[in-house]
């Protein structure tokens, strides 16, 4: 079998243009507040944001200290979770919240967690 640089290079543009384009969440610049939710409040509150209808449209969820708001729309729900668990996941404990911004297929997101009031 021989390998063609040209094929594979084709093939590895379609496949891409089939994945959501998706980065890392971006942290917020501001961390140290006092008013901050504890991580498995945040995850409760991803359970009921991600866990309803709200990731299919514009939204927002307020979770004592913690605000979730939603601008566009997410093109499945499981794109909510992984949206929401890698702010949780990287910017937890090392700042007062994230955002996560989502293209795919028409559909595009920007989830903006904030664990913190202040």
């Amino acid at each position: 079998m021989q390998f063609k640089l040209g094929a594979f290079a084709t093939l590895a543009v379609a496949l891409a243009a089939l994945t959501p384009s998706a980065l890392a969440a971006n942290c917020y610049s501001s961390s140290g507040c006092s008013q901050c939710e504890s991580e498995s409040s945040v995850y409760a509150a991803r359970q009921q944001f991600c866990g309803s209808d709200d990731w299919s449209h514009s939204s927002s969820l307020g979770w004592g200290w913690a605000h979730v708001t939603l601008d566009g729309e997410f093109y499945s729900q499981q794109e909510c979770w992984d949206g929401f668990q890698d702010i949780i996941e990287q910017c937890y404990g090392q700042r007062n919240g994230g955002v996560y911004y989502y293209d795919y297929n028409g559909d595009s997101a920007r989830l903006d967690v904030n664990f913190c009031d202040c």
